[in-house]
């Protein structure tokens, strides 16, 4: 019975160690976002982790999805979507030339930097064209979402991406209501 217990005390332990780690001062949400005239505007706070910037610089391509609702109110003050629209932003550093660079596969668009810095200002400050047959015009509120896609990493990061909260990066949904004399 004693050793069943040391058992149990060990394992409690390392459950609290692993608690205890301390967390990375990772902030990534959205400030401001604006659509007019057909662009969506958006600033967003990033302090990107020491996990996340070491992979970038050692070539590790950083894809983020960006997602725009256009939202009216529905049955039961519930929100019904009557657009969605999305993007792709990847973040890529290339050690060779030394230069990083933002990617908008879907355009065949790249801006090249010579500074990470510029590289995340790039991210944290979109100015993003919507489609020209964008049915949101109606919406009474959009709603914005900023994401990681862990699914595009190499397969060796993978695994860790799921475990490690650094990886696990959202801005979770920002909404704002469309100004009234928005038209």
């Amino acid at each position: 019975m004693q050793l069943w217990k040391k058992v149990t005390n060990i394992l409690l332990l390392m459950a609290l160690a692993a608690c205890a780690r301390a967390p990375q001062a990772t902030t990534f949400t959205v400030r401001t976002a604006a659509v007019e005239h057909g662009v969506l505007t958006t600033q967003v706070d990033w302090q990107p982790s020491g996990v996340l910037l070491d992979a970038l610089d050692h070539g590790i391509a950083l894809d983020f999805e960006i997602t725009l609702k256009a939202q009216v109110r529905g049955f039961a003050d519930w929100n019904r979507t009557l657009a969605q629209t999305h993007w792709h932003r990847e973040l890529r550093y290339f050690p060779l030339t030394r230069q990083y660079q933002v990617r908008d596969a879907a355009h065949a668009e790249t801006r090249s930097y010579a500074a990470r810095a510029s590289l995340i200002a790039a991210i944290t400050d979109l100015r993003l064209e919507l489609p020209a047959d964008w049915p949101g015009a109606a919406a009474q509120r959009y709603a914005l979402r900023i994401d990681l896609e862990r699914d595009n990493l190499p397969g060796a990061l993978r695994l860790p991406a799921l475990i490690d909260a650094d990886w696990r990066l959202s801005t979770g949904t920002y909404t704002w209501p469309v100004p009234p004399n928005a038209g």
